[in-house]
C-alpha cells in the first residue's frame, strides 16, 4: 500500500507549499518523480479496473453457466421422479401379474386333480367291471410287445432216451423239446411252471413193448388232473395218449408222473411225449 501513502504525501505538498513558491532543483526533481510515479499508478489503477471488469463479466459468464446447470438439474430431478413413479407403478402391475398367476395355477391345479380323479374313478370302474388295465405304462409299444410276450407261451416236450425200473410217483424227466415258447417248461425236471394265470391246454402220451403195462397221470401241484393207461398188447409196441383242458393260476406247476396204482418197469423214448400251449385268458 506505498503508493496510496505516496499519494497522500503529494497531495499534502500542493496543499501546503503555496503556489507562487520556488523550488531548488533537488525539489522539482522530486515533484517530477512523484507525477511520473502517479501516473504509473493511474496506469495500474486502470490495469486493476479492467481486470475487475473481466472478473465481473467472467463472475457473470459463471452466473449463467450456474444457472444453466440448475435448470438441468431440475430438469434431471423432474426425470428421476418421473422414473421412479412409473417404476411404482410397475411394482403394482408385477405384483397384480403375480397374484394373477397364482390363481391361475390354482386353477390349473384344481383341473389336474380333477381330471386324475376322473382317470383314477375310470380305472376302478374298470376294475370293479373285470377289466385288465394296465396303468402307468405310458409307452403302447412296450404294452403290445408285453402282451405279445405273454401270449406266445407253448410246449411240446418228448422223451430222449428209455426209462426203466420206474417207481409210482417217478417224475417223467423228457430231456428234450422241440418248442419251448415262454422259457416255462423245464426239460430236465419235465416241470411247466404256468407263467400267466388262464386256460391252457395240455396232451401226454407213453409208449412201451414187450408186454409192459404204464399209469401216467398229469398233475397240477401234485394232483391229478387225467390219466393215461397203456396195457400190454403182445409182443409189439403200445401206446396211450390223452389231452386236458385247464384253468390254471400264475406259479403252479405241472407235470406228468407215473401213477401209484398201476406201473411196469419201462417207457420208451421218442413216442413218450408232453405239449401245453397258452389258449386265452
Amino acid at each position: 500500500m506505498d503508493w496510496i501513502r505516496m499519494v497522500f504525501a503529494l497531495g499534502f505538498v500542493f496543499l501546503v507549499i503555496p503556489t507562487n513558491a520556488e523550488f531548488t532543483s533537488n525539489e522539482l526533481k522530486m515533484f517530477e518523480d512523484l507525477a511520473t510515479y502517479v501516473k504509473s499508478l493511474e496506469l495500474k489503477l486502470t490495469q486493476v479496473e479492467k481486470k475487475l471488469e473481466n472478473v465481473e463479466i467472467e463472475l457473470e459468464g459463471q452466473k449463467e453457466i450456474n444457472r444453466k446447470q440448475t435448470n438441468e438439474l431440475n430438469a434431471q430431478r423432474i426425470i428421476i421422479d418421473s422414473l421412479r413413479a412409473n417404476n411404482n407403478k410397475l411394482k403394482q402391475d408385477v405384483d397384480k401379474i403375480g397374484q394373477q398367476n397364482e390363481i391361475t395355477d390354482h386353477v390349473l391345479k384344481q383341473i389336474v386333480q380333477s381330471r386324475d380323479d376322473i382317470e383314477v374313478n375310470e380305472n376302478m370302474t374298470k376294475s370293479r367291471a373285470g377289466r385288465n388295465v394296465e396303468r402307468d405304462v405310458s409307452d403302447q409299444n412296450t404294452i403290445r410287445v408285453v402282451r405279445q410276450e405273454r401270449e406266445n407261451i407253448a410246449f411240446s416236450a418228448y422223451l430222449n432216451r428209455d426209462l426203466s425200473n420206474l417207481g409210482p410217483g417217478h417224475t417223467i424227466q423228457y430231456g428234450a423239446a422241440v418248442l419251448n415258447e415262454g422259457n416255462a417248461f423245464n426239460v430236465n425236471t419235465g416241470i411247466f411252471t404256468v407263467p400267466l394265470s388262464g386256460v391252457y391246454l395240455f396232451s401226454f402220451a407213453c409208449e412201451d413193448f414187450h408186454n409192459h403195462r404204464i399209469f401216467a397221470d398229469i398233475l397240477v401241484d401234485g394232483t391229478r388232473k387225467s390219466l393215461v393207461l397203456e396195457s400190454p398188447a403182445g409182443d409189439s409196441h403200445a401206446m396211450g395218449t390223452n389231452v386236458v383242458i385247464l384253468r390254471l393260476t400264475k406259479g403252479q406247476a405241472v407235470w406228468v408222473a407215473i401213477d401209484a396204482s398201476g406201473h411196469d418197469d419201462f417207457l420208451q423214448n421218442t413216442a413218450t411225449t408232453f405239449s401245453g400251449v397258452f389258449l386265452y385268458y
